[in-house]
Order: structure tokens, then C-alpha cells, then sequence
């Protein structure tokens, strides 16, 4: 998420640098959630991420995003499912390529802030409340399902299942989520799933065995990537041109108290975890 002092509403971007990479420490780990487990904690985070409208809070950012779709692009015309959407800022990129993009968030407030971007974009793209553990669609609706670190704070079982339910045969999974890179204490693990909200941190390969459980095929990734310290360079490389924070949000002092744990746990834990984009394909 993003995180301030006194400031007025403003794009962060007018601020120094120092409080740039101040804010935007946290942003990447305050994941867009729905079917949240996480008890108290998760949903002060959901709360805040809802407070200040941010666009890239996934690991590696929009950039990553558009990156992929670069890689793995999706032709014009597809029918695309977002899940947990958050402001919308990926829903609209897709829209904006030409596809035909459904995004769903269980928090009416990420909804009414994604509807506000679409319209301040001029992006086509219908916006529901929806919970990715039971998905408000006909089986066979989708031939993409886009998900940016959401499944690892829903049911994952549950959400994955719902994936392979709402897609047509031949359709695709494209799902970025933090995971496991090299074995922790469980002092560390509980420390790390208390922070974020989460019962586990998944390894690449517990990933790949839930997407083939749930009847995926050809289930690939694209690796380990170390994970982020900081949004920094994402935010100046890709700064968002929508602002979507409440007027004071900035003002709130348990987005610092978030700050201050966030860069005392990553600094610590970061080497423990990296993140990937598993793909999967509906037979």
C-alpha cells in the first residue's frame, strides 16, 4: 500500500523521494484480498488499501502486469474475469487492449473506486461485488481468469476450483502469488502468515500440485523471482493516473505503524520468499 504523513491529496509523486519509497514500502504486501481468513489483522489492511485506492499492489507491481501481457498476450475480443480487482487499474489496461473484461471484489468500496477509474479512463468494464470463493457465474462463462496475488488469502482449494469452474474448455489461469523459496522456522512462518493475514506461504511446487488437483493442464510457471523490497522504482516507472485515496488517508497513523513493521519483517524475512506466475489451461 501507500503510506503519508500530513499530505493533502495529492498524487504521491509531488512529495520527495525519501517519502515516496517511505509510502510505497508497503504497498506490495497489502495484497488485494477477497474470501479473507485473516481474522482482525487482514481486514486493517484491506481497510487501508481501500482507504488509499491503490492500483499495483501485487508483487512486481503494474509492471509486471503489462510485461506479462506481454509475453502471454490476450487476443481482443476474449472474454476476461479479473478476480479481486481492487481500484480497478488492471481491469481497465485489459479493457483498454480491446478485451471484454468482467472484474469482481468482495469490498463495494474497491468496486465504487474501480467504477470511478474506468469512467475517468473511458474503459468498458463491468465491475461486481463478488467473492472468488464462489463465483457469481455460470460455469464456462470466461476464456481468461487474471488473478494478482489474491488466491494465496482466499480458500485456496476453493478459489482454484472456482478458477477451472468459470472458465471455458481451452480457457487459461494466469495467477501472480507470493511463495515459499527456501525452508523457515516456524517462528519466521508464523510471523510472516500473522503479518499478511494468511494460514500458509505456498512453495512453487505445492502451487503447481493445486492447480493440477483442480483438473489444470499443462500447468506451468515462470519461475522464482526474488521478491521486492520496495515499489519504488514501479511507482516512478509506472506512476498510476488515477488517485483514488480518501482525503485522509495520508493522515491515518496505522498506515506508518504498517510501514514500520512491513520494513522491519522484509528486511529481515525477504530471502525466505519471491513470488511467480503460474499459468494453467482448462481441458
Amino acid at each position: 500500500m501507500e503510506r503519508g504523513g500530513t499530505f493533502r491529496q495529492q498524487p504521491v509523486f509531488d512529495k520527495s523521494g525519501r517519502e515516496v519509497e517511505q509510502v510505497t514500502r508497503a504497498l506490495h504486501m497489502v495484497e488485494k484480498d477477497v474470501c479473507h481468513r485473516g481474522g482482525a489483522r487482514g481486514i486493517e489492511y484491506l481497510d487501508m488499501l481501500a482507504k488509499l485506492g491503490i492500483g499495483n499492489a501485487h508483487p512486481g507491481g503494474f509492471g509486471e502486469t503489462i510485461e506479462q501481457l506481454k509475453v502471454y498476450p490476450i487476443e481482443p475480443g476474449k472474454k476476461v474475469l479479473e478476480v479481486g480487482c481492487g481500484t480497478g487499474r488492471t481491469a481497465c489496461y485489459l479493457a483498454e487492449q480491446g478485451c471484454e473484461v468482467t472484474a469482481v471484489d468482495i469490498r463495494p468500496e474497491m468496486i465504487t473506486k474501480a467504477k470511478i477509474r474506468a469512467e475517468k479512463q473511458g474503459a468498458q468494464v463491468e465491475f461486481l461485488i463478488g467473492d472468488v470463493c464462489q463465483l457469481p457465474f455460470e460455469d464456462g462463462t470466461f476464456d481468461v481468469v487474471m488473478v494478482e496475488s489474491v488466491t494465496n488469502f482466499a480458500d485456496a482449494q476453493k478459489a482454484v476450483s472456482e478458477y477451472y469452474r468459470v472458465l471455458k474448455p481451452g480457457g487459461k489461469l494466469y495467477d501472480r502469488e507470493v511463495i515459499k523459496v527456501k525452508e523457515m522456522t516456524s517462528g519466521i512462518h508464523r510471523a510472516l502468515c500473522s503479518f499478511y493475514g494468511v494460514s500458509r506461504i505456498y512453495k512453487l511446487e505445492e502451487w503447481q500440485e493445486l492447480f493440477e488437483a483442480n483438473n489444470f493442464v499443462d500447468v506451468t510457471s515462470t519461475g522464482i523471482h526474488p521478491f521486492p523490497l520496495t515499489m519504488f522504482e514501479d511507482q516512478v516507472q509506472h506512476p498510476d493516473p488515477v488517485h483514488l485515496s480518501d482525503r485522509q488517508s495520508f493522515m491515518d497513523p496505522r498506515i506508518w505503524q504498517i510501514t514500520a513493521r512491513y520494513d522491519e519483517l522484509v528486511n529481515k524475512y525477504h530471502p525466505y520468499m519471491g513470488y511467480t506466475l503460474m499459468i494453467g489451461s482448462k481441458a
